[in-house]
Order: C-alpha cells, then structure tokens, then sequence
C-alpha cells in the first residue's frame, strides 16, 4: 500500500490519536462479505446498480425504522426515514434547505470539525454556545437567542451532538435536552441532532434522542453506518416529520442522483436482516469500551496534574484541557516530531482561539498498545511545551 493509498488522516511508522476512525478489522467481516456476496449473485444486483428511489432502498428503510421503534419506544413510519450518503451528506443538505446564506445557525463551542466546514460553505453566519462537562448549556443558549432576536437576528438550526460528543465525548443529559426543545419551540429553531455515536454506548442505554423527546417536532435526527460497520459505504439516515423528509427527497440534488448508494444499501439491508449488525455493535461496543479505558487509565498514570480530561461513556473520543502556559499547537508539533499524531483543538471553536489549550484524543483506531505509549508520549511532550514557555 502506498502512502496515497492510505486511509484519510493516517500516516505510516506513527501512532494516530487524531481522526475518529473505526478499528480497520472490524470493517470486512466474513457476515459482510457473505453479504456482498449475496447480493451480487442475486437478481436483485442489477437493480442495486441503478439510479435508485429517491428516499432511499425501501428494505434498509424498513429494518431502520424497526430499530428505532424497539429501541426508542417510538412509533416511527417508513415516511419518517430517509437514507443519506453519511451525516456529512444530511448537515449539507440541511443547511442547504433550511438557512440561506447570512441566516444564523448554532452550534456548541466546541464542536465537530467539518461540520464547521460545511456551515461556512454555506456562507451562514456561526454563533457558539458555551458548553461544560454535560455539554451545551441551555442558559447560555437563551442568553444567546435573547441577544439574537433583540437585534432582530432569528437564528435557523441548532446543530448539535448530544450522545459521546465529538470532540469532548461528553454526553448532554435528558433534563438539558428538554430544556433546549423548549427553546426551540419558543424561539422557532430546527434542532439537527448527530447522533451517529449513539449505539457505541458503554454504559447502558444513551439518554432519549432529542427526536424522541419532541415526538418528532422540530428536529431532525442524523444516524450513520459509518462508526458501526463501515464509512466506506457512505450511507447514513435522516428522521424527521413525513414532511421534512418529503421536502428532503423532493430537492435537487436527491432527484437529480437518485437515492444514497443504492448498491451499498442493498448489501447493508442483507447485512441486517441477517441479524448480523446488532451483534457486530456489541463487539463494537466492547472493543472500544477496553480502549477508552487503556487511555483513560495511561491519562492517569503518565499525565501531568494540572492537565484535564473528560470521561467519555462511549464513542471515541477524550477531550484534554491544558495548563494556560502550553499551547495546543506547541503540543501537536512537538508531538508530531514524536510520531505521534493528535488534533489540536482551535479547529473545533468557531473562534478558534478559544482552543489553544485543548487537544482532541481519538482512541477507536488506535492499538491498545499504541494507545499507551502514544499518551506517555505525549505527556512528556506537554513537560517539554512547558519549560519551553517558561
């Protein structure tokens, strides 16, 4: 394999703590292959190759709408779901639809990288909400409506991550999350729910979706088989109101290229009716609930005291907190010369000074191994970062 060849973000003879990538040896299972292989063969192939329904193969639908209902306690219909091409697919689609260029959109500070991106491609106008160790703060958010709309701004979307938030991996509570659907109610938002980490759960259930809670109202919840099987597929769902997701399917680019992957869906749905994923879940739950601990407990051993960090309950990430005299980019520099790979945290902020001193740690790719040394590394990295500003 050649370095061009490599998967996004990975560089060779380094230890990457920086992209949240799932583990590579849990991408092609025997059960998957078996699937592609089914498929293939079948009459069904040729079908799978063409444009396909707009909203999206009808049997992933089904099964999707399944497991929501028995998981969520909700009573979802086939209209309440589309298929997408990965949450990035649905951010842009539904900052697209639903805030024009100059609109105000919301997001948490911090937040997920790209999903910066895409809003600025947009040409939306960003203001960030104050989070803590739960996540966003739902005073700090009406404190920010209030500001808006006295200076008759009427912001669009809430874009958030609530379950093993990416990058903090914190996971905002039940009681916070019907605070902030009032808000939207109020003040007339869309609430965009990430929730592409809720099955990599460690320690029961994830708290109610922010769909679950609004029965539906106003929100529009995001989920992704990239965390869980592959992203190589490019295939993802979107639930909302029957009418949402008709306005979602009816747009340009859904009519012009048809629905998302049509040949990776059909694999997926085999996949799935075979009863396959949810066992892969649990083992995916499990591998990555060992390496969360390996790292939080090479933090504690090797770590300085005055640096900080969160305590994930699942997905894949830990957020670190740095003393005020060391600097992220210092720390991801010097690092780097140490071959160890990390994010540093200005580009989670839509004001990126605001992340000087934070770095984003992503355990999910990484070897229990690796995942040790790369931390005890960077530890003695951050000593140095510190005589040097000193």
């Amino acid at each position: 394999m050649t370095a061009n060849d490599l998967p996004q973000g990975m560089t060779q003879n380094t230890i990457s703590l920086l992209l949240g990538h799932p583990d590579p040896a849990t991408l092609l299972t025997p059960e998957m292959r078996n699937a592609m292989q089914r498929v293939i063969s079948s009459p069904q192939a040729y079908t799978a190759l063409q444009y396909g329904p707009e909203q999206g193969t009808q049997s992933l639908i089904n099964f999707l709408v399944e497991k929501i209902n028995r998981e969520q306690g909700l009573s979802v219909q086939p209209a309440n779901l589309m298929l997408v091409a990965g949450a990035t697919h649905a951010i842009d689609m539904l900052t697209r639809l639903y805030a024009r260029p100059g609109e105000v959109v919301l997001v948490e500070a911090p937040t997920y990288v790209d999903a910066i991106h895409i809003f600025r491609d947009h040409q939306v106008e960003l203001y960030a909400i104050p989070t803590d160790e739960d996540g966003l703060i739902p005073s700090e958010l009406e404190k920010q409506l209030a500001l808006l709309h006295s200076s008759g701004k009427f912001p669009r979307i809430l874009y958030t991550i609530p379950n093993f938030h990416n990058p903090t991996g914190c996971t905002l509570p039940e009681e916070r999350r019907s605070e902030i659907i009032g808000l939207a109610g109020h003040y007339g938002f869309l609430i965009v729910e990430d929730d592409v980490y809720r099955d990599l759960s460690f320690e029961g259930a994830a708290p109610a979706s922010f769909y679950a809670l609004a029965h539906g109202d106003q929100v529009l919840s995001i989920g992704s088989f990239s965390k869980t099987l592959a992203p190589g597929l490019r295939l993802g769902w979107l639930l909302g109101s029957a009418d949402a997701i008709q306005r979602c399917a009816d747009c340009g680019t859904t009519q012009m290229g048809g629905g998302a992957n049509p040949f990776a869906a059909q694999i997926v749905a085999e996949y799935c009716r075979s009863g396959y994923w949810e066992a892969h879940i649990s083992h995916l739950r499990s591998l990555y609930k060992m390496r969360r601990n390996v790292a939080l407990s090479a933090l504690s051993q090797y770590m300085p005291g005055d640096v900080r960090w969160t305590h994930p309950t699942g997905g894949f990430f830990i957020w670190l907190s740095l003393p005020e005299t060391v600097f992220a980019q210092d720390v991801k520099r010097m690092a780097l010369q140490e071959g160890v790979l990390l994010a540093a945290g200005e580009g989670f902020f839509v004001h990126p000074s605001d992340g000087q001193h934070n770095l984003r740690l992503a355990y999910s790719c990484a070897t229990p191994g690796d995942i040790e040394t790369g931390i005890r590394m960077l530890a003695q990295v951050i000593q140095r970062a510190r005589m040097v500003e000193e």
